[in-house]
């Protein structure tokens, strides 16, 4: 039986890596990413909402799913941002609401939360940055993460620190882009929690 549920995952992975161009590029999405490795796989989804917070930056929809050999969580919500800057920096603040559930070994949990976050972006030395920082009151999530994208090669480089009840990882990863518009992106590196586990992944980011 575990080696027909392996078996199975396996073939969800292979056939979520090979659907995503057909997915992003139909438009339905403004950001999407989907990493693998042993024994998790993430899902996130971003669609904006646009024309209805101008001069504000767009509203986010956000649907993100992540399994584990032993359980698994799955959220959908809303953020509202309003930009504090103008100019080649751009600073932003959202605040949200989301819907939550996490299945786990020793725990099985429903919640509405409430939602922070704040963005940054612009010009850095031969490239562009981005950074977030984002918080859930589900099980006091935390997300950190920055980004840093080469202008002058296909290559970028990212870290990212995500913190809840019970568990926390740091994952570094190096992204190829494998367009002229540097929205499609490759994605491997490790994830690091109790041990060190390599990962790959496949990102659409069309903002």
């Amino acid at each position: 039986m575990l080696v027909k549920i392996r078996r199975f995952n396996n073939a969800v992975s292979i056939a979520a890596m090979m659907g995503w161009p057909v997915v992003a590029s139909a438009q339905f999405l403004d950001f999407a990413q989907v990493d693998i490795s042993s024994d998790t796989k993430t899902v996130v989804l971003v669609k904006a909402i646009p024309g209805i917070a101008k001069p504000n930056p767009d509203p986010l929809l956000s649907a993100a799913y992540t399994r584990w050999h032993d359980g698994w969580t799955a959220s959908i919500g809303g953020m509202y941002r309003w930009g504090l800057t103008n100019g080649d920096h751009k600073w932003s603040v959202g605040a949200g609401v989301g819907a939550n559930r996490f299945v786990g070994a020793d725990e099985d949990k429903n919640a509405v939360s409430l939602r922070g976050q704040t963005e940054l972006s612009g010009p850095a030395p031969d490239g562009t940055y981005y950074a977030l920082l984002q918080a859930s009151t589900f099980r006091r999530g935390l997300l950190a993460l920055g980004q840093y994208t080469s202008a002058s090669w296909p290559v970028g480089g990212e870290v990212t620190y995500y913190h809840e009840t019970s568990h926390h990882h740091t994952t570094v990863a190096l992204r190829y882009a494998f367009d002229s518009k540097k929205q499609w992106w490759l994605r491997a590196g490790l994830i690091s929690s109790d041990r060190d586990k390599p990962f790959i992944g496949i990102a659409y980011n069309g903002f």
